[in-house]
């Protein structure tokens, strides 16, 4: 018996499938907003990352109706989403009235990379670690916040008016509901011995 009748996703086709392919696609996606960032194209990267949110919506529902979920995409499709966010906030941080701080993407970039070491491990030790109600919500409210953000940059809103203070309020959710959603994911994690 060869490896890959042990280990189907050993074949191309575990790697390359339709789900793995649109989270690379949002990778890609990722790289053009930073690019429109840096060149202050606020419209434009807010279009583009509206894309690439989208298609984070589409790539589970895809590989449960065309049945190539496998334990590469569970570990890709938040990887990509982690980078993503965390890559376009990186070139928030220095932007004046982006309301990004560089305390609030330590501490998701701290939660996230523990998080994907976790699922990293159990999914090695053949354990799944799909994501969770409380991962998604968090991704959500992240990408709303970018949203926000490059909204709030696009039109030159006043720091004391209403759009400015959504944008703060999803920022500070933001990085709560990262918090939250990582240590639901660390209980989740504990050995079964352990569970009542």
């Amino acid at each position: 018996m060869s490896i890959r009748d042990e280990h189907p996703e050993a074949s191309p086709l575990g790697v390359w499938n339709v789900p793995n392919a649109l989270s690379f696609g949002r990778l890609a996606l990722t790289f053009a907003v930073c690019g429109l960032i840096a060149g202050e194209r606020w419209l434009g990267a807010s279009a583009v990352f509206a894309v690439a949110a989208i298609t984070d919506a589409f790539d589970g529902y895809l590989a449960r109706l065309l049945k190539q979920e496998t334990a590469f995409g569970r570990q890709l499709d938040p990887l990509i989403d982690k980078l993503m966010v965390l890559c376009i906030l990186v070139y928030l941080i220095p932007v004046s009235g982006s309301g990004v701080e560089r305390w609030m993407v330590a501490a998701i970039a701290t939660r996230e990379l523990l998080i994907q070491a976790l699922r990293g491990h159990l999914e090695g030790g053949g354990r799944a670690f799909g994501a969770r109600w409380s991962g998604k919500l968090k991704t959500t409210v992240q990408c709303l916040a970018i949203v926000a953000s490059l909204a709030c940059l696009a039109w030159s809103v006043e720091p004391s008016s209403i759009g400015a203070r959504v944008r703060d309020v999803l920022l500070w959710g933001a990085v709560a509901l990262t918090i939250y959603s990582g240590v639901a994911y660390v209980w989740s994690a504990r050995p079964r011995s352990d569970r009542s």
